[in-house]
């Protein structure tokens, strides 16, 4: 599963608006900028299927509330 910082996804052009919740929403690829849609399909991604969004609220080691990350994987 790949994971992204919101503000990495906006500097590769991505638009995140509304985000996703931890149910995760179904997208085509094929409507992301093309670099970004390329990383995925290096990173393991089939980019010719629906990919499921999910954002992700990730934990500190002491147990707070770390960043907030947006998952990509296979749906």
């Amino acid at each position: 599963m790949l994971s992204f910082d919101a503000a990495d996804l906006q500097k590769h052009g991505v638009t995140i608006v509304p985000l996703p919740d931890e149910r995760g929403r179904l997208i085509d690829v094929r409507r992301l900028p093309p670099a970004f849609a390329q990383r995925l399909k290096r990173e393991g991604l089939d980019t010719s299927k629906p990919v499921r969004v999910v954002g992700v609220i990730t934990r500190r080691p002491n147990g707070a509330p770390g960043p907030f990350l947006i998952r990509f994987e296979q749906a």
